[in-house]
Order: C-alpha cells, then structure tokens, then sequence
C-alpha cells in the first residue's frame, strides 16, 4: 500500500502538552485522580468510559465531570477506549465513549481493534472520525491486537481517508512489535495524536499481555532504549503532546500522589537525558 501520510493528523491544536495516561489511576475515585494529576504538574488527564461510569456510581453526574476537570487546572488529553469491530454489549460502551467526548471536549479519542479484516477495521476507524469530525481519533496498536506495529496502524489511518484519524505511538508496543527507528519520519509524526512514554524490566515470567498491562514502570527506568525512542521523535522536528502511563499492579497500592509524583520526575529526567545527549554530540 502506497502511503500518504499528508492530511493534518490534528484538527485542532491539543490544549495539554504532558498528561497522566488514562489508565495509570484504575478504579480510583475521579476526583482523587485528578488532584493526584493537578499535584505533580501535569496539564492534562486521561479518562477511561469505566472511569466515567464509576464516577457516576459515586454520584457524580457525567455532566459534571468537565466542571471538576477545569477546576483542577486540567484538560481531558484522551478518552479511552472504542473497541472496533466488537459485537454484543461493547458496542454499547463505544456508544457511551462517543457521547462522553461530546461531554468532556477530549483533546483525542483512543481507538483499537482486537478483531476484524483489515478494511473492516478501516472502515469502522473511519466511522468514528466521522462521528467526531473535529477531534482526532488516535489507533492503538499493539503486539496482541490486530494490527500489530507503526507502519501497519499508519497505513490504517491513511486509509481511512478521513484528516483526523492518526495514532497512538505508545513507546512499549512500538518495540514489543519490533518497529523500525525509520517509520519514525516527519510525515510519519504529522499521523501521530501523541506519544505515550512508560518502561519495563525483563522479566522471567509473564507475557506482553501481562506486561503491558500489570508490569510497566516509570519513563527511563527500565530496559527500553527510551533516551534514543524519544530522540528519533525530536529529530523528526514534530512533537506530539506527551501522556505517561505507568500501568502497575503495584502502584496501585501506593498513594496517587506519589506515583503521579513519580511518573513527572521520571519524565523530567528522561527528558533531560535526552538533552544531554544531544548537546555531546
């Protein structure tokens, strides 16, 4: 497939630079999320539909939500997840996510598909920047889902035809899916919603399932080669916005302050690394 990569991947300019990733905080209360992400300084949050729904359990109207997001000083940086191609009742929650972005102003909508022939998966892609013509609609890929690299998930949003449909480039599948420095290109970038920044250790036990979703850790403290990843972004001369998402059992039993704390220090010495570089050379 020839690629074109021109259409703007941005609708309109994203209001958040750095943001806590929507999954960092699971099944914790709304507003302590928020005061967590407000705390360390980051300028934007991620908000998933069970988030919402779980908000709404404790009493907090939905329409409310946006209200508590200002008065924290933040902006919602994405809304997770549409589950492409899904049938039965995920289809419902998909339809929630859809009204929810109407509600919180995200700066992206998060996608992915886990079934599904390629031109099924293009075709339900381009549906939902359709529905949301002037938000961008961001394709996750990973090494478990159905498409399984960059290159694949920019072809897909290319394909879609539509100018908002761009993608996720999560530091940790682009390498679980053993993606190239060299897909990583200024018109590449135009494609990308934002770049989302964690690490891992090897492990002997566990898969990338397991990993991915239980066992990350803080930007810069593992074993992925995130001072170059970041680096090859930079170089392209077009930098998204920036989400960290740490995904830990672990941290989950530790106070939200000190793990948003965590991943901004975190974040900030990577970043300064990646300067130090590239002012020796």
């Amino acid at each position: 497939m020839t690629r074109d990569l021109s259409p703007a991947a941005y609708v309109r300019p994203p209001r958040s630079s750095l943001a806590l990733g929507a999954i960092t905080f699971r099944d914790r209360p709304f507003q302590a999320t928020l005061d967590a992400a407000a705390g360390a300084g980051f300028d934007g949050v991620g908000v998933t539909v069970g988030q919402c729904l779980s908000a709404l359990e404790r009493g907090i109207p939905l329409d409310q939500l946006p209200v508590l997001v200002e008065r924290a000083g933040l902006h919602v940086a994405e809304l997770e997840l549409v589950r492409l191609c899904e049938q039965g009742a995920v289809r419902h929650a998909n339809d929630l996510v859809l009204d929810l972005a109407g509600t919180l102003d995200p700066d992206r909508v998060h996608v992915a598909a886990w079934t599904g022939e390629p031109q099924q998966i293009a075709d339900a892609f381009a549906h939902v920047c359709a529905e949301l013509p002037e938000t961008p609609v961001a394709f996750e890929f990973m090494a478990y889902n159905a498409v399984p690299g960059f290159a694949a998930a920019l072809d897909l949003s290319a394909a879609t035809g539509m100018a908002n449909a761009s993608v996720v480039l999560d530091i940790l599948h682009f390498f679980r899916t053993h993606a190239s420095f060299e897909d990583v290109t200024p018109e590449a970038m135009h494609r990308v919603a934002v770049v989302q920044l964690s690490d891992v250790v090897t492990r002997p036990r566990g898969d990338e399932l397991d990993e991915a979703r239980h066992r990350r850790t803080y930007p810069g403290e593992g074993s992925l080669d995130s001072v170059e990843f970041v680096r090859r972004v930079r170089r392209t001369g077009v930098v998204p916005p920036i989400s960290v998402e740490p995904i830990n059992d672990a941290y989950e039993q530790l106070p939200l302050a000190v793990v948003a704390d965590r991943a901004m220090v975190a974040t900030a010495r990577l970043l300064q690394a990646v300067e130090a570089v590239d002012q020796e050379e």
